[in-house]
């Protein structure tokens, strides 16, 4: 197993260094990658449907990107996710017989297809500092794309309220118009927030306007395209993307960081609670979200009060709370128990509902491996893990299209060192 670590030969006297450092990703390579950050980005609604399964554009350059750079030698096997992944599909596989929920072979099988990639990573024969900063640059200018449309849309449909302006998915024809249910139009204190055209939602909007201006703010620092994204994420009025940012900025990165962390998150509650009894006008659309923890059927509730019901069903039995219930029973079986309440599928419950805690361990292991071995900053991995726990994530090829490009570099530093993790390095160095 290889996590890029070079040879502690000095990168100047290594032959073998040097032609690492002089190799690159071929003009195919660098379209291959952008192709996929422009799919997921503007072409995740565009999908052939087959039944009530999308075929969606992303899915495809997500399987025809990973598949491309498998064949061509850019990526090699990483031994240990593949055995968590083995191990997973193998668990989940054998559940689906002997469960007595409505189980789906298809739900699993699309689990598998993206993860799948994830046991891959890239070879350190290539100048790695090019790659990432190939993948970094492409994903914050397709964002900034969308956070410039973003501020147009909202004041264009606010103005014009057409569905037509609201989203991509109005525009389409019905044959290549991804199927599923999602809040396309969504309106807070009189105002219909904007989601980007491309994007379904606004808080897809709000976490990707996040993670480029994280991305961004750790990178080249350009005021001009931090102004935009900024300004995009507001105009989400989506909490979505500053809970991440919260996650990614202020999670501790070692145990003698917690105090920080505790200190940060104890200033955070006293500038909110100062804030909301200042009573700023237009600060409302973002404290009335604050109410959505005790209200149900609303989309706080729904993602992060609901689902402790759904499992405690599931812990009723031994079997289903180490193996699940099956993979694709958790939205089946909302509609049997009949609540009366919307349920949303955040990631850490639908794997520990579906595939119970040992599943749950397998799954989340290859998926924090992934991250944290990766050469994104620490602060991106936070970000991304709290987004994929705490967000219906699970089986969205947009989203693990992303995350797998931007942790396809290996890290290239000593774990023991406080570098900056966006500094790619030759180990020894």
């Amino acid at each position: 197993m290889s996590y890029g670590i070079a040879s502690t030969a000095h990168p100047a006297t290594d032959p073998a260094s040097h032609s690492r450092s002089s190799a690159d990703l071929s003009s195919t390579g660098k379209l291959a990658v952008r192709s996929a950050i422009i799919a997921f980005l503007f072409l995740s609604q565009v999908a052939y449907n087959i039944g009530d399964f999308p075929l969606s554009v992303d899915f495809i350059c997500y399987a025809s990107c990973a598949a491309y750079l498998l064949v061509s030698g850019y990526v090699a096997l990483d031994f240990l996710s593949f055995s968590l992944f083995t191990g997973a599909a193998a668990l989940a596989a054998l559940r689906i017989p002997y469960s007595d929920s409505s189980t789906s072979w298809t739900s699993l099988l699309l689990l598998l297809a993206l993860l799948a990639p994830f046991s891959f990573r890239m070879t350190d024969r290539y100048d790695l500092r090019s790659v990432q900063e190939c993948i970094q640059d492409t994903f914050v200018s397709a964002a900034t794309v969308i956070g410039l449309v973003a501020i147009v849309q909202i004041v264009v449909v606010n103005a014009v309220k057409t569905p037509f302006l609201t989203n991509i998915h109005f525009v389409l024809p019905d044959a290549i118009r991804g199927a599923g249910n999602y809040a396309y139009t969504r309106e807070g204190t009189g105002l219909i927030k904007a989601n980007g055209f491309f994007l379904r939602e606004s808080a897809t909007l709000s976490i990707v306007m996040a993670l480029a201006l994280m991305i961004e703010f750790y990178g080249k620092a350009r005021l001009r395209i931090l102004a935009i994204v900024g300004a995009g994420l507001i105009c989400s009025f989506s909490g979505s993307g500053i809970l991440a940012l919260f996650a990614g900025f202020v999670l501790p990165r070692s145990i003698r960081r917690i105090p920080v962390f505790v200190a940060s998150l104890v200033g955070l509650i006293a500038v909110l609670v100062g804030l909301y009894i200042a009573d700023i006008p237009y600060l409302d659309a973002w404290f009335d979200r604050l109410k959505e923890f005790t209200t149900p059927n609303t989309s706080g509730y729904a993602r992060f009060v609901a689902p402790f019901d759904m499992l405690a069903h599931s812990f009723e039995e031994v079997g289903s709370t180490w193996l699940g219930r099956g993979a694709g029973s958790y939205l089946r079986e909302i509609m049997l128990l009949r609540v009366k309440y919307e349920v949303n599928d955040p990631t850490w419950a639908k794997l520990i509902y579906e595939y119970g805690i040992l599943g749950f361990i397998l799954v989340s292991s290859i998926f924090v491996i992934r991250l944290y071995s990766s050469s994104a900053r620490i602060e991106v991995c936070n970000f991304l893990l709290f987004v994929w726990l705490s967000g219906g994530l699970l089986l969205k090829p947009d989203f693990a299209l992303m995350v797998w490009l931007l942790t396809l570099v290996p890290a290239h530093y000593s774990h023991s060192s406080p570098a900056r993790r966006d500094t790619l390095r030759p180990a020894g160095t």
